[in-house]
């Protein structure tokens, strides 16, 4: 027991991995319901175990912490390679140490601006982390979707802030309360247990501070939710189906089988008289569009229109698309991952391109170089798409709405963007079939409920295998069904209770603050070092 205590006390940070993992959905187990609470604790043994210590040290043990978490929490999307002998570990030996790259270094550089800053540590850990948050949002790598904002999502009362900050600043808050409480714990400790150095001191003052802050922001947001009522029943009614196509299975030999479910499932949702109809990013594999417009003749086609045109309801689904690229100085067809919008007289009338692609699942950066494993991720199931140019509103009974393509719906800006263009709602239509995880498809549809907040408009989604679901502009599900489980379901949406919203006018202002803060204190060090003589 005392080798035991003496473990505990050496390596505590570790529990910062164990509260991770209990931080977002993992398991559809009832006491594992509870993450959105852990995970406002979730880097307080980190915190509290680096004070103090070597900025060599901060970087180890936030890196072992990080390194961990990051398995146990996001380990499943492994699954992706799973069915190829090696394939999982190929990916989680890339994704995770990427993962705490990221993580470790939004530590460090605060805990070095706080060495230089400390009355400012307070903040600097939350501007540095939301600066760290932005960045793993760009490029062509982006993967924003280990935000610890996101653990929220059923914490309905408390994300209607993202109306005014977006995810950004739900970030900013967690992350201030993990230091603060942290910061709060290390002196009622060091007090020998005094509970009345809890709320005392300035790590004491600054914790109470910031409870209160919560506090407020919670019941601003039990109001803000009472005045989503009373709506003018302006809007749609839509049917969505799931049916859970294994993602390994070969499409070609399968689509016809494939496509017979989409119509039983389809026509079981007829009585529900819905106005549009949303089949998933999987549903249906062909190149639609480009032999609609070429005049090609395929079987297939002709038993989807003419299914289409029989029950007389539009319907969006995924296909793939094809576009016209140069290459090597001659024109080739390229394909694209593409929603597709049919109209219930069988004409299809317009299609999107997906602009993110996921990295080395639906293209391959720096394939010249690394060849071989571009041939494994193929192996995986990896496609070679051209990503599309930029958003497009499509147009249906007097609506504008935005189709999202898979994970295109972690993209707050893009979702943004749909907004400012005018969208009366977004579709997120996917495939999470391969995660065959709980934590997969829960991990995934929490950025939705964030979309719905921030933009303040309805979120319609559907999932090959789930999670489908309608959330409503203060993103509460109207209508949903399990995961994993074939059928449709239905409900509507009432576009008058769209709301404007700070952050659709604003944008990540508080990102914008956060890091003209950082710049300030970066220069104000710089300077300081070259008045001391120290140079850079």
């Amino acid at each position: 027991m005392q080798k035991l205590k003496i473990f505990f006390m050496n390596h505590y940070y570790l529990l910062t991995a164990i509260l991770m993992f209990f931080s977002f959905p993992s398991y559809d187990f009832v006491l594992l319901k509870f993450f959105p609470f852990f995970a406002w604790f979730s880097l307080v043994p980190l915190f509290m175990f680096n004070r103090g210590k070597s900025l060599r040290d901060v970087f180890f043990y936030s890196f072992i912490a990080g390194l961990a978490g990051n398995f146990l929490t996001y380990g499943w999307i492994g699954n992706f390679g799973a069915k190829v002998p090696g394939g999982y570990a190929v990916i989680l030996l890339f994704l995770i140490p990427s993962l705490t790259a990221f993580f470790v270094l939004k530590i460090i550089f605060a805990e070095m601006l706080s060495r230089r800053f400390p009355a400012l540590d307070f903040i600097i850990y939350p501007s540095m982390w939301i600066i760290g948050d932005f960045v793993q949002a760009s490029g062509f790598l982006a993967f924003p979707w280990t935000y610890i904002g996101y653990s929220q999502y059923p914490f309905t009362p408390f994300i209607q802030a993202a109306s005014v900050t977006g995810i950004l600043g739900i970030n900013f808050i967690m992350v201030l309360f993990n230091y603060t409480a942290a910061a709060g714990i290390s002196t009622l400790i060091e007090g020998n247990g005094r509970l009345s150095l809890l709320f005392s001191g300035r790590s004491g003052k600054a914790l109470a501070a910031v409870t209160l802050a919560v506090l407020l922001i919670t019941g601003s947001g039990f109001y803000r939710m009472s005045t989503f009522a009373g709506g003018s029943k302006e809007g749609m009614k839509f049917s969505v189906v799931q049916t859970c196509i294994s993602p390994w299975d070969n499409w070609s030999g399968n689509r016809y089988s494939y496509l017979s479910e989409l119509m039983r499932y389809t026509r079981e949702a007829l009585p529900s008289n819905p106005d549009f109809i949303i089949w998933s990013e999987s549903a249906t594999l062909e190149t639609l569009s480009f032999r609609a417009v070429n005049n090609e003749d395929d079987l297939f086609d002709r038993q989807l229109l003419d299914f289409i045109r029989g029950i007389g309801v539009p319907v969006l689904t995924g296909e793939i698309g094809v576009t016209m690229k140069g290459d090597g100085g001659r024109l080739r067809l390229f394909p694209q991952n593409n929603a597709v919008l049919i109209h219930g007289d069988g004409r299809i009338v317009q299609t999107y391109a997906k602009i993110n692609l996921v990295p080395f699942g639906e293209w391959f950066p720096y394939e010249k170089w690394l060849n071989p494993i571009k041939k494994l991720a193929a192996s995986m199931g990896g496609s070679d798409f051209v990503p599309g140019k930029k958003p497009e509103l499509f147009t249906l009974n007097g609506f504008d709405f935005g189709a999202l393509i898979c994970y295109e719906g972690i993209f707050f800006r893009l979702c943004r963007d749909y907004k400012r263009m005018g969208a009366d709602f977004l579709i997120n239509i996917t495939n999470d079939g391969w995660t065959e995880t709980y934590n997969g498809h829960f991990q995934h549809f929490s950025a939705s409920v964030f979309r719905a907040v921030e933009n303040g408009l309805w979120m319609i989604r559907a999932g090959n295998t789930g999670a489908s679901a309608i959330i409503d502009p203060a993103g509460r599900v109207t209508a949903s069904m399990p995961i994993l489980k074939k059928g449709s379901f239905s409900g509507s949406i009432d576009v008058s209770l769209n709301r404007t919203t700070v952050y659709e006018k604003t944008g990540d202002l508080i990102l914008y603050i956060a890091s003209l803060f950082i710049s300030v204190i970066i220069v104000i060090s710089f300077l300081r070092r070259h008045s001391e003589g120290g140079g850079v």
